[in-house]
């Protein structure tokens, strides 16, 4: 048994001692249809008459503008940049809106604060001793000082409790 080295593989070398063999180096797939070659187009003769409508031109051999290739791409690329332009303008508004009304806000309590401190103001002022008794004169309740309703001292409620037992 012989058996190949990897450079006899390399160069598509025959195994030793094998007969060389003359066909097709490639090896065909069972089932597929071999493929011809195309059969190339007669040209006309040189001798044959030409049209004289049209001078002949030389074949150019065009190849695909490259502007062509690169406009989707750049298409996509802009349109890529406007719609996150747009959106960053969107996003930029609403946060604007966002300021504008937080900073109302704040302003509508800094005023109701100062109402809340200008009515306790208003009530501490109110609740004074003086100003209860100036209320209470325009209401025709004056000091009455003729019957002074003296305090009892403590003695007098125990003797009364005592008595009631």
């Amino acid at each position: 048994m012989t058996t190949r080295t990897e450079q006899e593989t390399r160069r598509g070398a025959p195994v030793r001692g094998a007969m060389p063999t003359t066909g097709p180096k490639t090896r065909r797939r069972p089932g597929v249809p071999q493929q011809s070659k195309p059969i190339p187009r007669p040209r006309p003769a040189a001798d044959a008459p030409m049209p004289e409508a049209r001078p002949a031109r030389p074949a150019v051999n065009r190849q695909p503008s490259r502007r062509r290739q690169h406009a989707p791409f750049v298409l996509l690329v802009l349109a890529l940049l406007c719609g996150g332009l747009v959106s960053l303008l969107l996003l930029n508004t609403v946060l604007a809106q966002d300021s504008i009304t937080a900073t109302t806000l704040r302003e509508e309590i800094a005023t109701a604060r100062l109402q809340n401190e200008q009515v306790a103001q208003e009530i501490q002022k109110l609740t004074q001793p003086g100003a209860l008794s100036e209320g209470a004169e325009r209401q025709g309740l004056g000091r009455d000082w003729k019957d002074v309703n003296p305090l009892r001292g403590a003695a007098d409620d125990a003797d009364r409790v005592g008595q009631e037992r």
